[in-house]
């Protein structure tokens, strides 16, 4: 639990929260109450060896990087998961 709640209190910020809308800056500020929780559903996921859906889902998005907007070799893909996946990296 302990490796948990430093996971949740180390997460950055300036992040964008992914598909289940949980802002890092909140999962920091809430990590002394749901450590507990996150533990249970990680070890649940880790005994029975999957992960829930989302967790692995994500919302790709083409950032561009630059040249001819209208080149799709121009923008590269970004991914952005939940949070809470963070944890379990």
């Amino acid at each position: 639990m302990d490796a948990v709640k430093s996971r949740l209190e180390k997460l950055r910020e300036d992040k964008s929260p992914g598909d289940d809308n949980l802002s890092p800056r909140l999962l920091k500020m809430i990590s002394k109450e749901i450590a507990q929780p996150v533990t249970i559903l990680l070890n649940k996921s880790m005994s029975e060896g999957d992960v829930p859906l989302d967790w692995r889902s994500a919302n790709v998005t083409p950032i561009f990087k630059k040249g001819c907007r209208n080149q799709p070799e121009n923008y590269r893909p970004v991914s952005l998961t939940s949070q809470l996946s963070k944890v379990l990296e």
